[in-house]
């Protein structure tokens, strides 16, 4: 495997947990309260069960924040790794890719006992899921779709007929 695709794809992912990132507050807002799978309860419950620690919710956001932040970028470069082998039909401008995170965040999270099943999950917080997830794929796929077309090499890119 290459180290350019991998470096691409933790841009786009690190792009992609971006607008995630900037999503959260409206998120928050819409349900009232942080969902279920926010960073800090996530991150509480992770530790306990994991390690017997109890963090303090500055701790935990931190913690949970920085997880986000290996995670997303993580994601991108595996997806980036992926991607030349799926047809343009398969990646539908990133929503398998957020479809496919949402899938895995949705069995894995209650599974690892880090939220509760999802069955207790109200319908907000599975629809925000939904959305923030897909949005990553989305921006994710922008970026690398756009990384694609982007002129190489260095100097100015030559205009001209030969570009019609």
């Amino acid at each position: 495997m290459s180290a350019i695709p991998q470096t691409s794809g933790a841009i786009a992912g690190a792009l992609g947990t971006l607008a995630l990132s900037a999503l959260e507050p409206f998120r928050d807002a819409l349900l009232g309260r942080p969902p279920v799978y926010a960073v800090t309860p996530l991150l509480t419950r992770a530790a306990r069960r994991a390690w017997g620690l109890r963090l303090a919710p500055p701790t935990a956001q931190r913690w949970g924040l920085a997880t986000r932040w290996v995670y997303g970028p993580t994601l991108g470069a595996l997806y980036a790794a992926l991607r030349p082998r799926l047809p343009a039909s398969v990646r539908l401008g990133g929503l398998a890719l957020g479809a496919a995170v949402g899938l895995f965040e949705a069995v894995s999270f209650p599974l690892l006992r880090v939220t509760p099943p999802r069955r207790r999950w109200s319908r907000g917080e599975k629809l925000a899921l939904g959305l923030q997830v897909l949005l990553f794929g989305v921006v994710t796929e922008a970026v690398l779709s756009r990384q694609r077309h982007a002129p190489r090499g260095p100097g100015p890119r030559r205009m001209g007929p030969a570009d019609a």
